[in-house]
């Protein structure tokens, strides 16, 4: 079964990081975790920080930590420090590829070994924290990490009393085109995957349907994550990329484009 023992939270007293401090909060009664709320400053005064979560999430309950360095560096030592068994910290939306969803956020992303859950897009609100979770969106590639994955979400969604829709998008299907040889390719490909899947998770005692969605991926995963108006998308990140130093870019896209928070595991 899946434990969430101990949640990071870096703070920059921003709306975004309000938000994030509430919806750690929300997760730790629903796993009965313990929150670490970390900002990093020259100032070794901690009692900013504690008057900002408390203002959020109420006294006590929580430890409240303040470091100097850089501070993606400093998020990535600490979680290894407290065993972290997820990050919560939003995203940031800017002009530039660096900044798509903010520089610290991306590095925290690529090094932490955690799962990391980023918040939205918003420019000047940010998003509600669900009372109740309905429904997970699922992400999965055609490859052996799928069924980890799914486990994961599975397990997640068993906790929170959500249920798992797990989405495949296929970037090389047009499912709009009615040329004769596209449909062909559409239904090679498609009758493919459909088989690789059922290979996949041949062994699961409760194999999921998976749905097939031809398109972009950012756009085909914000889509049905739109339809079922879900509370989390949850995706891999590719952990065999990380030695090539990058996260992929489809995980960029998702994470941009999705209507509700994601959670890299």
């Amino acid at each position: 079964m899946l434990a969430i023992t101990n949640i990071l939270v870096p703070i920059v007293f921003s709306w975004n990081c309000a938000w994030a401090a509430r919806y750690a909060a929300r997760l730790a009664k629903e796993f009965g975790s313990q929150i670490v709320f970390l900002h990093v400053s020259q100032d070794p005064n901690g009692n900013t920080l504690e008057d900002f979560v408390s203002k959020e999430v109420g006294a006590g309950g929580h430890r409240s930590v303040v470091v100097g360095g850089d501070p993606a560096d400093r998020i990535i030592d600490l979680a290894r420090e407290y065993s972290a068994d997820l990050i919560v910290m939003p995203t940031y939306h800017g002009r530039f590829r660096t900044f798509l969803i903010g520089s610290v956020t991306a590095k925290v992303l690529h090094d932490v070994e955690c799962p990391v859950l980023t918040g939205i897009h918003h420019y000047d609100r940010p998003p509600q924290v669900p009372e109740s979770f309905r429904t997970i969106v699922c992400a999965v590639a055609d490859a052996p990490g799928c069924v980890p994955l799914f486990r994961w979400a599975h397990d997640f969604a068993a906790r929170v009393g959500a249920r798992v829709r797990v989405v495949h998008a296929m970037p090389a299907v047009d499912e709009v085109s009615e040329n004769c040889g596209e449909i062909d390719i559409r239904r090679y490909l498609t009758t493919q995957a459909r088989d690789n899947f059922s290979a996949r998770f041949a062994a699961e005692s409760d194999p999921p349907p998976v749905e097939l969605h031809g398109g972009e991926v950012g756009t085909v995963i914000r889509e049905a994550a739109l339809v079922d108006q879900a509370d989390l998308v949850v995706i891999g990140r590719g952990h065999a990329d990380r030695a090539l130093g990058r996260l992929r870019t489809h995980s960029y896209s998702i994470i941009r484009n999705a209507p509700c928070p994601v959670i890299s595991v």
